[in-house]
Protein backbone atom coordinates (compact mmCIF):
# COMPACT_ATOMS: atom_id res chain seq x y z
CA UNK A 1 0.00 0.00 0.00
CA UNK A 2 1.39 3.43 -1.09
CA UNK A 3 2.25 5.10 2.03
CA UNK A 4 2.02 9.05 -0.29
CA UNK A 5 0.40 11.86 1.53
CA UNK A 6 -0.98 15.36 -0.58
CA UNK A 7 1.35 17.88 0.85
CA UNK A 8 0.01 20.91 2.76
CA UNK A 9 2.29 23.37 0.83
CA UNK A 10 4.55 23.22 -2.37
CA UNK A 11 2.52 20.61 -4.67
CA UNK A 12 4.17 19.47 -8.16
CA UNK A 13 2.61 19.49 -10.89
CA UNK A 14 3.16 19.97 -14.94
CA UNK A 15 0.66 22.65 -16.99
CA UNK A 16 -0.35 19.50 -18.70
CA UNK A 17 1.02 17.53 -21.37
CA UNK A 18 4.11 14.92 -20.54
CA UNK A 19 6.91 13.85 -22.80
CA UNK A 20 6.22 11.58 -25.31
CA UNK A 21 8.60 8.23 -25.22
CA UNK A 22 11.07 7.67 -28.20
CA UNK A 23 9.34 5.10 -29.91
CA UNK A 24 5.82 7.06 -30.56
CA UNK A 25 7.17 8.45 -33.94
CA UNK A 26 7.82 4.73 -35.28
CA UNK A 27 3.35 4.26 -34.09
CA UNK A 28 2.46 7.34 -35.01
CA UNK A 29 3.86 6.64 -38.91
CA UNK A 30 1.96 3.45 -38.47
CA UNK A 31 -1.42 5.09 -36.74
CA UNK A 32 -1.03 7.12 -40.19
CA UNK A 33 -0.77 4.24 -42.56
CA UNK A 34 -3.84 2.87 -41.22
CA UNK A 35 -2.20 -0.48 -39.35
CA UNK A 36 -4.18 0.19 -35.83
CA UNK A 37 -7.79 -0.79 -35.59
CA UNK A 38 -10.59 1.44 -33.29
CA UNK A 39 -9.58 -1.30 -30.28
CA UNK A 40 -5.47 -1.28 -31.19
CA UNK A 41 -5.58 2.59 -30.96
CA UNK A 42 -7.35 2.30 -27.74
CA UNK A 43 -4.83 0.15 -26.69
CA UNK A 44 -1.75 1.84 -27.83
CA UNK A 45 -3.25 5.29 -26.67
CA UNK A 46 -4.32 3.89 -23.08
CA UNK A 47 -0.44 2.40 -22.68
CA UNK A 48 0.72 5.88 -23.84
CA UNK A 49 -0.98 7.54 -20.90
CA UNK A 50 -0.95 4.66 -18.22
CA UNK A 51 3.38 5.54 -18.65
CA UNK A 52 2.52 9.36 -18.27
CA UNK A 53 0.91 8.52 -14.86
CA UNK A 54 3.71 6.46 -13.98
CA UNK A 55 6.53 8.36 -15.06
CA UNK A 56 4.80 11.20 -13.09
CA UNK A 57 4.20 9.75 -9.85
CA UNK A 58 7.68 8.27 -9.70
CA UNK A 59 8.82 11.78 -10.26
CA UNK A 60 7.21 12.84 -7.22
CA UNK A 61 4.79 14.93 -8.74
CA UNK A 62 1.37 15.43 -6.65
CA UNK A 63 -1.13 17.25 -9.13
CA UNK A 64 -1.51 14.33 -12.08
CA UNK A 65 -2.39 14.60 -15.87
CA UNK A 66 -2.89 11.70 -18.07
CA UNK A 67 -0.33 13.30 -20.67
CA UNK A 68 -2.64 14.56 -22.70
CA UNK A 69 -1.24 11.76 -25.62
CA UNK A 70 -4.66 11.57 -27.07
CA UNK A 71 -5.03 14.74 -28.10
CA UNK A 72 -1.95 14.62 -29.95
CA UNK A 73 -0.57 17.95 -29.07
CA UNK A 74 -1.97 21.05 -27.05
CA UNK A 75 -4.72 21.33 -29.68
CA UNK A 76 -4.38 19.82 -32.88
CA UNK A 77 -6.54 16.69 -32.33
CA UNK A 78 -9.00 18.36 -30.58
CA UNK A 79 -9.62 20.94 -33.54
CA UNK A 80 -9.15 18.60 -36.13
CA UNK A 81 -12.01 16.68 -34.80
CA UNK A 82 -14.78 19.89 -34.40
CA UNK A 83 -17.86 19.89 -36.45
CA UNK A 84 -18.16 22.59 -38.69
CA UNK A 85 -14.40 22.69 -39.63
CA UNK A 86 -12.72 22.51 -42.86
CA UNK A 87 -9.12 21.68 -43.09
CA UNK A 88 -7.01 23.57 -45.48
CA UNK A 89 -3.10 23.30 -45.90
CA UNK A 90 -0.59 25.02 -43.72
CA UNK A 91 0.52 28.45 -44.82
CA UNK A 92 3.87 27.01 -44.71
CA UNK A 93 5.99 23.83 -44.82
CA UNK A 94 9.28 24.57 -46.01
CA UNK A 95 12.08 26.57 -43.96
CA UNK A 96 12.76 27.34 -40.41
CA UNK A 97 10.07 25.93 -38.10
CA UNK A 98 7.36 28.42 -37.21
CA UNK A 99 3.78 28.52 -35.95
CA UNK A 100 2.65 28.83 -39.43
CA UNK A 101 3.27 25.64 -40.27
CA UNK A 102 0.16 24.08 -37.69
CA UNK A 103 -2.64 23.45 -39.71
CA UNK A 104 -5.13 25.19 -40.53
CA UNK A 105 -8.96 25.04 -40.03
CA UNK A 106 -11.54 27.38 -41.70
CA UNK A 107 -14.65 27.41 -39.81
CA UNK A 108 -18.12 26.53 -42.12
CA UNK A 109 -20.78 27.03 -39.77
CA UNK A 110 -21.73 29.02 -36.57
CA UNK A 111 -19.66 27.26 -33.86
CA UNK A 112 -22.40 27.58 -30.98
CA UNK A 113 -24.04 24.34 -32.09
CA UNK A 114 -20.87 22.50 -31.14
CA UNK A 115 -22.67 20.72 -27.73
CA UNK A 116 -19.34 19.85 -26.65
CA UNK A 117 -15.14 19.91 -27.76
CA UNK A 118 -13.28 17.18 -26.43
CA UNK A 119 -14.09 13.89 -23.66
CA UNK A 120 -12.85 15.49 -21.11
CA UNK A 121 -14.51 13.66 -18.98
CA UNK A 122 -13.22 10.05 -20.17
CA UNK A 123 -9.72 11.17 -20.06
CA UNK A 124 -10.36 12.34 -16.46
CA UNK A 125 -11.99 9.07 -15.42
CA UNK A 126 -8.74 6.84 -16.89
CA UNK A 127 -6.92 9.21 -14.74
CA UNK A 128 -8.34 9.15 -11.83
CA UNK A 129 -8.61 5.05 -11.95
CA UNK A 130 -5.19 5.20 -12.03
CA UNK A 131 -3.54 7.32 -9.47
CA UNK A 132 -3.97 7.86 -6.20
CA UNK A 133 -2.90 11.43 -6.64
CA UNK A 134 -5.00 14.53 -7.40
CA UNK A 135 -5.96 14.53 -11.20
CA UNK A 136 -5.98 17.56 -13.21
CA UNK A 137 -7.50 18.15 -16.46
CA UNK A 138 -6.44 21.31 -18.64
CA UNK A 139 -8.40 22.26 -21.45
CA UNK A 140 -7.54 25.09 -24.33
CA UNK A 141 -10.53 28.05 -23.61
CA UNK A 142 -12.60 29.86 -25.67
CA UNK A 143 -9.32 32.23 -27.33
CA UNK A 144 -7.01 29.06 -27.22
CA UNK A 145 -9.33 26.49 -29.14
CA UNK A 146 -9.45 29.83 -31.97
CA UNK A 147 -5.39 29.20 -32.37
CA UNK A 148 -5.91 27.13 -35.34
CA UNK A 149 -9.16 28.46 -36.63
CA UNK A 150 -9.26 31.02 -40.10
CA UNK A 151 -13.10 32.06 -38.54
CA UNK A 152 -13.63 35.33 -40.91
CA UNK A 153 -16.28 33.33 -43.22
CA UNK A 154 -18.33 33.15 -39.97
CA UNK A 155 -17.34 35.89 -37.44
CA UNK A 156 -15.95 39.13 -37.88
CA UNK A 157 -12.96 39.08 -34.97
CA UNK A 158 -11.65 36.69 -32.47
CA UNK A 159 -13.56 37.76 -29.64
CA UNK A 160 -16.89 36.73 -31.24
CA UNK A 161 -15.54 33.43 -32.50
CA UNK A 162 -14.52 32.73 -28.94
CA UNK A 163 -17.54 33.66 -27.51
CA UNK A 164 -19.50 31.55 -29.78
CA UNK A 165 -17.40 28.52 -28.27
CA UNK A 166 -18.33 29.47 -24.36
CA UNK A 167 -21.57 27.16 -24.18
CA UNK A 168 -19.68 23.97 -25.37
CA UNK A 169 -16.79 24.65 -23.57
CA UNK A 170 -19.26 25.48 -20.13
CA UNK A 171 -20.97 22.36 -20.60
CA UNK A 172 -17.21 19.75 -20.77
CA UNK A 173 -16.45 21.93 -17.56
CA UNK A 174 -19.37 20.64 -15.59
CA UNK A 175 -19.45 17.19 -16.92
CA UNK A 176 -16.02 16.79 -15.47
CA UNK A 177 -17.35 18.23 -12.50
CA UNK A 178 -20.25 16.34 -12.02
CA UNK A 179 -18.17 13.37 -12.39
CA UNK A 180 -15.77 14.14 -9.97
CA UNK A 181 -13.04 16.33 -10.84
CA UNK A 182 -11.84 18.93 -8.53
CA UNK A 183 -9.27 20.60 -10.22
CA UNK A 184 -9.50 22.31 -14.06
CA UNK A 185 -6.74 24.25 -16.07
CA UNK A 186 -8.08 26.60 -18.41
CA UNK A 187 -5.55 27.09 -20.96
CA UNK A 188 -5.16 30.63 -22.87
CA UNK A 189 -1.78 31.14 -24.13
CA UNK A 190 -1.16 33.97 -26.04
CA UNK A 191 -1.26 32.30 -29.23
CA UNK A 192 -1.71 34.74 -32.92
CA UNK A 193 -4.64 34.95 -34.82
CA UNK A 194 -5.51 33.62 -38.75
CA UNK A 195 -8.20 36.34 -38.48
CA UNK A 196 -9.03 39.76 -37.04
CA UNK A 197 -7.33 39.87 -33.44
CA UNK A 198 -8.95 41.82 -30.64
CA UNK A 199 -7.91 40.15 -27.65
CA UNK A 200 -7.83 42.55 -24.46
CA UNK A 201 -7.41 41.95 -21.21
CA UNK A 202 -11.14 43.29 -20.34
CA UNK A 203 -12.85 40.86 -23.03
CA UNK A 204 -10.10 37.80 -22.19
CA UNK A 205 -11.46 37.82 -18.54
CA UNK A 206 -15.01 38.29 -19.68
CA UNK A 207 -15.21 34.97 -21.51
CA UNK A 208 -13.59 33.06 -19.18
CA UNK A 209 -15.74 34.22 -16.36
CA UNK A 210 -18.63 33.17 -18.78
CA UNK A 211 -17.12 29.87 -18.71
CA UNK A 212 -16.73 29.62 -15.14
CA UNK A 213 -19.20 31.70 -13.26
CA UNK A 214 -21.37 29.39 -10.74
CA UNK A 215 -19.97 26.14 -11.00
CA UNK A 216 -18.38 25.46 -7.70
CA UNK A 217 -16.61 22.52 -6.40
CA UNK A 218 -13.92 23.07 -8.46
CA UNK A 219 -10.73 24.98 -8.10
CA UNK A 220 -10.33 26.52 -11.70
CA UNK A 221 -6.60 27.86 -12.34
CA UNK A 222 -6.07 29.97 -15.94
CA UNK A 223 -2.54 28.91 -17.61
CA UNK A 224 -1.52 32.18 -19.64
CA UNK A 225 2.33 31.06 -21.55
CA UNK A 226 3.53 32.84 -24.20
CA UNK A 227 3.50 29.63 -26.51
CA UNK A 228 5.53 26.44 -27.61
CA UNK A 229 5.54 25.52 -31.30
CA UNK A 230 8.43 22.70 -30.92
CA UNK A 231 9.34 25.05 -28.10
CA UNK A 232 9.72 28.33 -29.74
CA UNK A 233 7.51 31.33 -27.84
CA UNK A 234 4.69 32.70 -29.90
CA UNK A 235 4.23 36.28 -28.43
CA UNK A 236 5.88 39.23 -26.56
CA UNK A 237 6.95 37.41 -23.27
CA UNK A 238 5.41 40.09 -20.82
CA UNK A 239 2.52 39.85 -18.28
CA UNK A 240 2.62 43.64 -17.22
CA UNK A 241 -0.23 44.28 -20.14
CA UNK A 242 -2.82 41.74 -18.56
CA UNK A 243 -2.44 42.81 -14.88
CA UNK A 244 -4.20 43.58 -12.56
CA UNK A 245 -7.68 43.47 -15.22
CA UNK A 246 -6.78 39.83 -15.91
CA UNK A 247 -7.36 39.62 -11.60
CA UNK A 248 -11.42 40.08 -12.01
CA UNK A 249 -11.58 36.61 -13.47
CA UNK A 250 -13.31 34.64 -11.54
CA UNK A 251 -10.91 31.71 -10.87
CA UNK A 252 -8.76 30.27 -7.90
CA UNK A 253 -5.58 31.23 -9.27
CA UNK A 254 -3.09 31.63 -12.66
CA UNK A 255 -0.21 29.37 -14.03
CA UNK A 256 2.72 31.24 -15.78
CA UNK A 257 5.76 31.37 -17.08
CA UNK A 258 8.69 32.32 -15.29
CA UNK A 259 11.47 29.91 -15.48
CA UNK A 260 12.19 31.13 -19.16
CA UNK A 261 12.61 34.28 -18.22
CA UNK A 262 14.90 33.72 -15.02
CA UNK A 263 11.94 35.09 -12.78
CA UNK A 264 11.14 38.16 -14.86
CA UNK A 265 7.49 40.19 -13.76
CA UNK A 266 7.16 37.54 -10.90
CA UNK A 267 6.81 41.27 -8.79
CA UNK A 268 3.00 41.06 -10.32
CA UNK A 269 1.87 38.64 -8.08
CA UNK A 270 2.69 40.79 -5.17
CA UNK A 271 -0.64 42.65 -6.38
CA UNK A 272 -2.43 39.68 -6.30
CA UNK A 273 -5.27 38.88 -3.72
CA UNK A 274 -3.90 36.48 -1.11
CA UNK A 275 -5.94 33.68 -1.40
CA UNK A 276 -4.98 33.41 -5.36
CA UNK A 277 -3.14 30.53 -6.12
CA UNK A 278 0.02 30.83 -8.41
CA UNK A 279 1.11 27.70 -10.39
CA UNK A 280 4.50 28.94 -10.75
CA UNK A 281 6.05 27.32 -14.24
CA UNK A 282 9.62 27.59 -12.58
CA UNK A 283 10.92 24.25 -15.17
CA UNK A 284 12.06 25.51 -18.13
CA UNK A 285 10.96 23.46 -21.09
CA UNK A 286 12.80 25.38 -23.48
CA UNK A 287 16.44 24.20 -22.74
CA UNK A 288 18.17 21.12 -22.45
CA UNK A 289 19.59 22.01 -19.53
CA UNK A 290 18.05 20.07 -16.29
CA UNK A 291 17.49 22.32 -13.20
CA UNK A 292 19.01 21.10 -10.07
CA UNK A 293 16.87 21.34 -6.75
CA UNK A 294 19.14 23.80 -6.02
CA UNK A 295 18.12 26.35 -9.06
CA UNK A 296 14.41 25.57 -8.26
CA UNK A 297 14.74 26.10 -4.47
CA UNK A 298 16.36 29.69 -5.81
CA UNK A 299 13.23 30.12 -7.74
CA UNK A 300 10.94 29.00 -5.29
CA UNK A 301 11.95 31.77 -2.65
CA UNK A 302 11.72 34.30 -5.43
CA UNK A 303 7.98 33.12 -5.10
CA UNK A 304 7.92 33.08 -1.76
CA UNK A 305 8.64 36.79 -1.42
CA UNK A 306 4.63 37.35 -2.82
CA UNK A 307 2.92 33.90 -2.08
CA UNK A 308 3.09 32.12 0.84
CA UNK A 309 3.95 27.57 0.54
CA UNK A 310 -0.10 27.28 0.88
CA UNK A 311 -0.61 29.12 -2.33
CA UNK A 312 2.31 28.48 -4.35
CA UNK A 313 2.61 25.44 -6.85
CA UNK A 314 6.04 23.99 -8.71
CA UNK A 315 5.13 23.85 -12.24
CA UNK A 316 6.27 23.89 -15.24
CA UNK A 317 6.13 27.06 -17.77
CA UNK A 318 4.10 25.29 -20.71
CA UNK A 319 3.47 21.66 -20.95
CA UNK A 320 6.79 18.43 -21.86
CA UNK A 321 5.28 17.27 -25.13
CA UNK A 322 8.51 17.91 -27.00
CA UNK A 323 11.05 17.15 -24.13
CA UNK A 324 12.58 14.31 -24.57
CA UNK A 325 11.51 11.58 -21.71
CA UNK A 326 14.43 11.45 -19.59
CA UNK A 327 15.33 15.23 -19.40
CA UNK A 328 11.46 15.37 -18.30
CA UNK A 329 11.53 12.89 -15.63
CA UNK A 330 14.94 14.51 -14.44
CA UNK A 331 13.66 18.40 -14.69
CA UNK A 332 10.80 16.95 -12.66
CA UNK A 333 11.96 14.95 -10.20
CA UNK A 334 14.64 17.69 -9.58
CA UNK A 335 11.50 19.84 -8.81
CA UNK A 336 9.92 17.26 -6.54
CA UNK A 337 13.18 17.38 -4.48
CA UNK A 338 13.50 20.86 -4.30
CA UNK A 339 9.80 20.68 -2.67
CA UNK A 340 10.80 17.76 -0.33
CA UNK A 341 13.62 19.98 1.02
CA UNK A 342 11.92 23.06 1.28
CA UNK A 343 8.48 21.80 3.31
CA UNK A 344 11.00 20.02 5.32
CA UNK A 345 13.24 23.39 5.84
CA UNK A 346 10.04 24.84 6.90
Amino acid sequence: MSSYQYPAALPVTTTGGWARPGWWDILAEADSEGRFGPADRRELFDDYCRLAIQDQEQAGLDILTDGEHRRLGWIEGITGSMRGLAPRPSPRKLGAIGWDMLPVYEVRRPLDEIESIWDYTSEYRFLRARTGRRPKMGMPGPYGITTELDFSPVYRTRRECAAALVPAIRQDILNLVAAGCDYIQIEEPLTPSHAAEDRTPENLVEVINKVVDGISGCTFVVHICFGSFRRLPYAKRTYRWLFPTLLDANVHGFSLEFGAREMAEIDLVGEWDRDRILSAGLIDIKTHYSETPEDIIERVRACLEFRDAEHLEISTDCGLRRVPRYLAISKMSAAAEAARRLRESG
